[in-house]
């Protein structure tokens, strides 16, 4: 044998060695920390009550340390672990899982609910349509407008948003006071509604005769079905009841019949049955407020059964007292009023909220301002009256270098 030979041998012979320790060092080899923590997830029986492990319908979204606190009879404990961040594949919601490497074991796990997922963040600015009826009639969509014909007591149109694409849908607001309710709608073909509640445990119900499902959020509820070419998701503050009795009320949007005539100041009527089921419009009384601040009073319009139409809302002028004959006065001192919203559409069987806003500077002299009003619901009425800004003087502040 050569030397070359000899030299080929020798380092065919050294790289057999060289592969076992490697193959021996592989199979040595320790997890280290995020490894174990994953490892140690996958095999607690509540994660796994949670996620498909036995299939590949989840993915492992991140893996870091976050602090966990838990309070009881004993005290305040806490500390900081490994956190596995699970997400299903037809889920937006994420499932967090806290991993006590140490103690081989899982302190605790939860569902977070992730309101705004990323599919359709590209998703540009919507048009929106202050009437149900101009929104029906725009163009991007294969199934007609759904709205529901029964709302619960104090909810009333708001608006309609309209996304294009990627993910085309229709969203009607409907508000009260301090909460919205929000029905969206898209049609046969078109991705669904990426911003869903998404939680464990959802129930199937029926709603609007067809098998919907129920899912239970944090701080609203939401049902969702589908019928005919169209898939509806109706979310809100409000309980399970009262939610299912909005969506089985949900259809294709028809345009209320409008009233036969309007109704002027002093027309004729009988009472309890002319009258019935007309709108109503109440404002404020008084707005009292401070010189050199601002004040509020709300105006609040029931449309009943017979309100459709517009409404509109006019602080008119100052006047003299609260009689049809008073005269007009210049505007207090530097003193502005506005109306949010002045005009808006109304439907029947829904409530609306608009607000006076009153503005003032310190030098806005104190007193009782009487203004007048008028208010027209086109279709049902229109008039007028008075209500009072009471301005009192401004609270002086303590003077400099005087203690308290």
């Amino acid at each position: 044998m050569d030397r070359h030979a000899q030299w080929i041998g020798i380092v065919v012979f050294c790289l057999i060695l060289a592969a076992g320790c490697l193959d021996e060092s592989r199979e040595d080899r320790t997890m280290n920390e995020t490894e174990q923590a994953i490892a140690i997830a996958l095999a607690d029986p509540g994660v796994r009550e949670n996620l498909p492990v036995h299939s590949d319908d989840y993915e492992i979204v991140d893996v870091a340390p976050a602090t966990w606190q838990s309070t009881g009879p004993e005290g305040t404990v806490s500390g900081t672990y490994p956190v596995v961040t699970f997400r299903l594949c037809n889920r937006s919601s994420l499932y967090r899982v806290f991993v006590d490497v140490g103690n081989n074991s899982v302190v605790v796990a939860h569902w977070q609910w992730v309101k705004e997922p990323f599919p359709c963040m590209a998703t540009g600015a919507p048009e929106e349509y202050a009437t149900l009826e101009d929104a029906a009639e725009d163009p991007g969509f294969d199934c007609p407008l759904a709205v529901p014909s029964y709302l619960p007591a104090g909810y009333g149109f708001s608006v309609v948003r309209i996304y294009a694409d990627p993910c085309p849908r229709r969203e009607v607001v409907y508000t009260n006071r301090s909460a919205r309710m929000l029905l969206v709608q898209t049609c046969a073909g078109d991705p669904p509604y990426a911003f869903a509640i998404s939680m464990p445990e959802p129930r199937a119900v029926t709603a609007n005769g067809v098998p919907a499902t129920l899912v239970k959020g944090i701080g609203e509820n939401q049902v969702s079905w589908t019928s005919g070419n169209a898939t509806c998701w109706l979310r809100g503050s409000i309980d399970e009841e009262e939610l299912l009795a909005v969506a089985s009320s949900v259809g294709p949007f028809a345009p209320p019949s409008p009233p036969a005539s309007l109704s002027e100041p002093g027309e004729a009527v009988t009472p309890g049955v002319s009258h019935f089921g007309t709108p109503r419009i109440f404002w404020p009384d008084e707005i009292r407020v401070k010189a050199g601040t601002s004040g509020t009073g709300e105006i609040v319009t029931e449309s009943r059964e017979k309100g459709y139409g517009r409404v509109h809302l006019r602080v008119l002028s100052r006047v003299t007292g609260r009689a049809s004959a008073a005269a007009a006065l210049p505007m207090p001192e530097e003193m502005e009023i506005s109306i949010a919203p002045p005009d808006f559409m109304a439907y029947p069987h829904e409530t609306y909220y608009a607000e006076i806003t009153v503005n003032t500077t310190p030098a806005t002299p104190p007193g009782d301002y009487v203004f007048r009003f008028h208010q027209i619901f086109e279709g049902s009425f229109y008039g007028g009256g008075w209500f009072v800004v009471n301005v009192t003087e401004e609270e002086s502040g303590p003077s400099p270098g005087v203690s308290q």
